[in-house]
């Protein structure tokens, strides 16, 4: 196994030393920026940031909110941010809501994490009111609305400044690395949503151990939910810790422009917002007259990598400009990533590190690294965990784990086996320890041979369908007993690309394709069934289809 040095890096085990250093590290530099609806940016220093979480944080304390469960019901933006932070600087444990979940959804997470108090934007008030129903007393708002205190009232009430590194020693004795930071719900992919408790150390321990294994830019750019694990660990704090400039985005429809504002040179992403630009760029030499041109220039640069030279065509360039703007690092993480996608942006010069994580192990485990990628893969074991491997099945062990589920021991000791967590994903490593995903354990298909087929390899063979969005394959009862099955794919078709057909051309073009896909593959792999969706599968905050409502 060959080894690759880590990258230097500073690790901490407190929110409140890594926010107390970075400030006395950075300076005025600046920490974080957005842009307004008139593109005006807004840029916060690094002191500033630590003066704001340090004014914050005792305004929590005279409010009695030390040490209690704080909820953040808001799409992403700076006081999100600071709310987050002064709840972890004085011992406080930050509730992660998913806002894109239903009332019902967002009113469980409320209960399931016992919460004490809710800071929340205006878009969320009415969800916020039914559930509290006079449990919950304290709500705090951003922006101002008449009968809520917000949070930059409260950080105006703040009596002391610290600046030179110190901490507030009325706190200082109780807060330990060990105290949980966040409770975060996993996605619900194949199930309800579980409260997982991540500590402080768990939290700041997997950034850093992200920013060993890859080099980031200094300016870089995230619109991730931080509600997510991926969001808030590796979009944030793995971007604040070596002083970049973090430009921030809480609203898809700004997304693009904002990321060419940013002038950023790195994006941290899901694959879904790659595809989106992969598919735009080719529909626009299409519509150009262009793809053959396009084409051929991918060809040439194939070649010329194959030989060793990795200077981009100054044709590709300008794609990647107005396509990426001034992007030249991509992290993706969150699902599977098509390894073509990722091979044609290589060659207009914009490196994608594809990465594996998972909400229990905070989240990262593993990820591809500058100098050392392997496109299918996604990636090296990162420094503070350790990854074997129980029958094809990923187990996770280190200083990242989650501390367990927020009162649910019975589910926690379901996962937790001898100090390793099972993942329930399947894979395999290298001789160069590269970790590869093959699928899911729950979603394997099980046949009545005993063989056993996992769906995400069929998946990814009937997404490079051309009017294929998305699909999931799954085994459709062919019999009387349980484990009498058949392949089956439900698949959601492009709109723009199946208007004007019937359903009997949409079906029979599939078919033509789907025939072809099963003449690679044996007898008992092969698709029997179609279902065509006229509808989008619903999806998790990451783009992840929830495979049990389906």
């Amino acid at each position: 196994m060959k080894k690759h040095l880590l990258n230097p890096v500073t690790y901490y085990t407190r929110m409140r030393d890594m926010i107390n250093d970075l400030a006395e590290k950075y300076n005025d530099q600046p920490a974080i920026s957005w842009f307004d609806k008139k593109k005006e940016e807004t840029i916060v220093s690094y002191r500033q940031l630590c003066e704001d979480i340090k004014y914050l944080q005792e305004a929590m304390i005279e409010k009695g909110l030390a040490g209690k469960h704080i909820a953040i019901v808001s799409e992403n933006c700076y006081e999100w941010l600071l709310v987050y932070f002064a709840a972890n600087y004085c011992g406080s444990t930050a509730v992660c809501v998913d806002i894109e979940q239903s009332d019902e959804t967002i009113k469980y997470m409320l209960s399931a994490a016992d919460t004490d108090a809710i800071f929340l934007s205006p878009a969320y008030v009415d969800v916020c009111q039914k559930y509290a129903n006079n449990r919950i007393p304290q709500f705090l708002m951003y922006g101002k609305k008449e009968g809520y205190q917000t949070v930059r009232s409260l950080i105006e009430t703040g009596t002391t400044i610290w600046l030179d590194g110190r901490a507030c020693t009325t706190m200082d004795a109780t807060v330990t690395p060990d105290m949980i930071a966040s409770i975060v719900f996993t996605s619900g992919t194949t199930s309800h949503a579980k409260p997982v408790m991540l500590s402080q150390s768990a939290i700041l321990t997997n950034a850093s151990d992200a920013l060993a294994n890859v080099k980031i830019g200094m300016r870089t750019f995230t619109s991730l939910p931080f509600y997510h694990t991926y969001g808030l660990t590796c979009s944030v704090l793995s971007m604040l810790i070596p002083g970049s400039h973090l430009h921030i985005n809480g609203n898809l429809k700004t997304v693009m422009r904002d990321l060419q504002l940013s002038q950023a040179n790195t994006l941290l992403t899901v694959p879904l917002m790659l595809e989106m630009i992969h598919s735009k760029i080719w529909q626009t030499a299409e519509e150009n007259g262009q793809d053959n041109n396009l084409k051929r220039l991918f060809k040439i640069a194939k070649f010329t990598y194959s030989i060793g030279i990795r200077k981009t065509l100054k044709s590709l360039d300008a794609i990647r400009k107005k396509s990426f703007g001034t992007i030249n690092l991509v992290i993706c993480g969150g699902a599977h990533m098509n390894p073509e996608i990722m091979e044609q942006f290589q060659y207009m010069g914009v490196t994608i590190l594809q990465g594996y994580g998972i909400t229990e192990c905070g989240p990262l485990v593993s990820v591809n690294r500058n100098e050392a990628n392997k496109l299918e893969s996604v990636g090296l074991i990162t420094a503070n965990c350790e990854v074997k491997l129980n029958n094809g099945e990923i187990l996770v062990r280190g200083k990242n784990l989650m501390t367990g589920y927020y009162n649910q021991p019975d589910l926690t000791n379901e996962v937790m086996k001898d100090g390793w967590f099972c993942t329930g994903d399947l894979g395999e490593i290298d001789k160069d320890g590269f970790l590869y995903i093959t699928g899911r354990k729950k979603n394997l298909i099980v046949f009545k041979n005993g063989k056993k087929l996992s769906p995400e390899k069929l998946e990814e063979k009937i997404k490079k369908i051309p009017i294929v969005q998305d699909v999931l394959v799954y085994g459709a009862a062919n019999g009387i007993s349980s484990d009498d099955v058949q392949v089956a794919a439900s698949i959601y078709p492009i709109p723009d690309q199946i208007d004007g057909m019937t359903s009997y051309e949409i079906l029979e073009y599939l078919q033509k394709e789907i025939n072809a896909i099963n003449d690679t593959l044996p007898m008992y792999q092969q698709i029997q069934m179609i279902n065509i969706r006229d509808q989008a599968f619903s999806k998790t905050s990451l783009q992840k289809i929830k495979r049990h409502l389906v």
